[in-house]
């Protein structure tokens, strides 16, 4: 059985989570070549696949693909907001702590440079665990890229461990 104290933390702290995501609007992104190519050049990646067009067709493409490990770094800026929008709110005595404990990147399609996609948060799950170390919540919340038509591309699935 759940206590009141705990069902009303709970609460507080979904109520807190929809604020700070209801407040993060979808953002719009286009990967371009050049920036594509500057990152593979950055990174050590050779495959033309991901800045050469004809060698995109060649290997089955419509066009040139970002490359998978480029989505993280278009997150960024949106993932960031959860923790600007959300500090005062987060860290007013409510949470102690946060441990980011994991990501899972799913790609249902490939991403085209020069594409337009819309990149959204959305809230998973929120549930209170206690342990050897006490009280934590574990959240989960998916950063979505979509195409402008709201076909889902792929996405990123961060956890983390809130220390009440």
């Amino acid at each position: 059985m759940v206590a009141e104290g705990e069902i009303e933390e709970l609460k507080t702290l979904q109520d807190i989570i929809d604020e700070i995501l209801g407040g993060i609007e979808p953002i719009r992104v286009k990967p371009n070549a050049s920036t594509i190519k500057q990152y593979c050049e950055t990174v050590g990646e050779c495959n033309p696949v991901y800045f050469d067009d004809d060698k995109a067709k060649m290997a089955g493409y419509p066009e040139a693909i970002v490359p998978q490990s480029y989505l993280m770094t278009l997150f960024i800026p949106i993932v960031n907001e959860v923790f600007i929008k959300g500090a005062d709110k987060f860290f007013t005595g409510l949470i102690r702590g946060v441990i980011h404990s994991g990501s899972e990147v799913v790609y249902n399609k490939p991403l085209l440079v020069g594409e337009t996609y819309v990149m959204r948060l959305e809230n998973v799950s929120l549930d209170k665990k206690s342990g050897s170390t006490g009280d934590h919540y574990v959240w989960t919340f998916r950063a979505v890229v979509s195409s402008e038509d709201g076909e889902e591309l792929a996405y990123d699935k961060h956890t983390f461990f809130l220390r009440i």
